[in-house]
């Protein structure tokens, strides 16, 4: 969603900008409707290339704007901090410290390749549970069930240092996939080069035979 608005953005800044350049040398007559029916008239007689260049560079224009409403519709429901009391006052923790916070957490478990986190608070109604989503991938030959557990653990752990809410965060884990150990791998390329090495000093390299 950042991408997708900052691409938008950026293209729209883009074009707002050309328009009102345009808009300013037309203003001071420096060009006039004419000559800019002169140039148009121009491109559309060097053929379809650049028609078909503008087809689709509006064509994007509005597919970007289309997903940026989109997906300020599917989230405006969702908060992007988090509201917390103490002592010594009120302050807010965004969700993305949050979530980077709870996913180096559950990195640092030595079961663990990878895992991405989010976390989603909606606005209303308060009291409603935050939600804590992890996909994760573990070493080959890991316990799925164990290592569960301790995500869930660490998770929790790390998220109550952050933060104190009433109602406990919500759970999804998902193992995303099973990678096997890249130093086994290059272990046991040694070995077969170690192997085949020892195999052509005893009995020579095997070469076909005509």
């Amino acid at each position: 969603m950042k991408t997708i608005s900052a691409i938008m953005k950026s293209v729209n800044w883009l074009v707002a900008i050309f328009f009102t350049v345009l808009s300013l040398l037309w203003v001071g007559n420096v060009i006039d409707l004419g000559m800019i029916g002169g140039w148009a008239t121009d491109l559309n007689n060097s053929g379809p290339t650049y028609r078909i260049l503008l087809a689709i560079g509006t064509f994007y224009l509005i597919l970007f704007n289309l997903l940026y409403l989109i997906g300020r519709w599917v989230t405006r429901n969702y908060a992007s901090s988090v509201k917390v009391s103490s002592q010594a006052g009120s302050f807010s923790i965004a969700i993305s410290a949050i979530e980077n916070s709870l996913r180096r957490a559950v990195r640092k478990l030595p079961e663990i390749n990878d895992a991405h986190i989010r976390v989603y608070k909606v606005r209303k109604p308060e009291n409603k549970p935050i939600q804590i989503f992890t996909t994760f991938s573990v070493w080959e030959g890991t316990n799925v069930t164990e290592v569960t557990d301790k995500i869930r653990t660490a998770i929790t752990i790390r998220f109550n240092e952050i933060i104190e809410v009433k109602e406990p965060p919500v759970f999804t884990i998902v193992l995303s996939n099973i990678v096997e150990r890249e130093h086994r791998r290059s272990s046991d390329n040694k070995k077969k080069d170690r192997e085949l090495m020892e195999s052509e000093m005893f009995h020579g390299p095997e070469y076909p035979i005509d």
